[in-house]
């Protein structure tokens, strides 16, 4: 049934799942059945989706993103406060953003979600001037996000892997000062501070059990230096949803935190990318409500 809609396509051509030019045939084939006006364009880089996006909110209904979480991240961005709706089909290694939202990871089966799914408002994060969408973080989530977008060749989970247990000897645990909400906290022998607006990284790594991104809070995931003998199983936690039972893991929920590292600057990583400047003092927050997605017609978010 057409939907009387607008939908644009923008492509990153290197996230490497399939060629662009079959991509962009069988999207065109596929979605001109049901759209009045369908486009397809690629981008080369992340600031060139967003001028894209941005000069796309007059002409489309919905600013649909090929790619990975990065990619998203950069269409998403121009869309917080709009009327306009993203659309998402998969394109990278962890696809976070994607599973949260029970998007299928195959693109051609996302296709139908463009078609047949409905729309929903979702919370949006903000660390510092920069929106995110599913996690943030400082520590060593950032070092592993550096190291991934700046060394590697390889895409998939097994570099995150390696880059996670390099980076566990490399960098040092560290000492923070949060104000959050009302409430003042310190804490010592950090390894990972994130804040989840949505349960999983990605890959099926579950970081904030309690997440939700439609109860107009983001959560607080504290992870502290744990050895790799006995922690490590616990980092098993991770992938069965149980790591809030880990003894070195600490939870919260807030809407506005202050975080200065007592320790020097640190790493930072926004959906899975590295967050580029490095500073001891990040500002977090929850923009309630702020973006609509199309997601599958079943999903519940909670």
């Amino acid at each position: 049934m057409p939907r009387n809609e607008r939908i644009l396509i923008i492509l990153n051509p290197s996230s490497g799942v399939v060629s662009k030019d079959i991509a962009a045939s069988v999207i065109f084939q596929k979605l001109r059945r049901h759209f009045d006006t369908v486009s397809i364009i690629n981008s080369n880089s992340p600031a060139h989706g967003s001028e894209i996006t941005r000069q796309a909110l007059p002409h489309f209904d919905i600013i649909t993103a090929f790619g990975g979480d990065g990619t998203i991240n950069s269409i998403a961005g121009s869309l917080v406060g709009t009327d306009k709706t993203l659309g998402i089909l998969p394109g990278g290694s962890g696809n976070g953003l994607v599973r949260n939202l029970g998007i299928p990871l195959s693109w051609r089966k996302a296709l139908d979600t463009l078609v047949q799914g409905t729309d929903t408002l979702v919370d949006v994060g903000k660390l510092n001037d920069r929106f995110f969408f599913n996690v943030a973080g400082v520590g060593l989530d950032g070092l592993i996000a550096k190291k991934f977008n700046l060394q590697s060749r390889y895409r998939g989970i097994m570099p995150y892997v390696y880059y996670g247990l390099k980076g566990y000897f490399e960098m040092p645990s560290f000492r923070v000062r949060i104000r959050m909400d009302d409430r003042e906290y310190i804490d010592d022998e950090i390894l990972i501070v994130a804040f989840a607006n949505f349960k999983q990284y990605g890959g099926k790594a579950v970081i904030a059990p309690f997440a939700s991104p439609v109860d107009n809070h983001l959560d607080l995931c504290i992870l502290q230096k744990f050895s790799l003998l006995g922690g490590g199983l616990n980092v098993q936690r991770l992938f069965t949803g149980n790591i809030h039972k880990a003894p070195f893991y600490r939870g919260f929920k807030f809407q506005r935190l202050v975080i200065e590292s007592l320790s020097g600057v640190l790493p930072s990583t926004i959906d899975g990318e590295y967050g580029g400047e490095e500073l001891s003092r990040y500002t977090v927050e929850t923009l309630p409500s702020k973006i609509r997605i199309r997601v599958p017609a079943d999903c519940r978010l909670s």
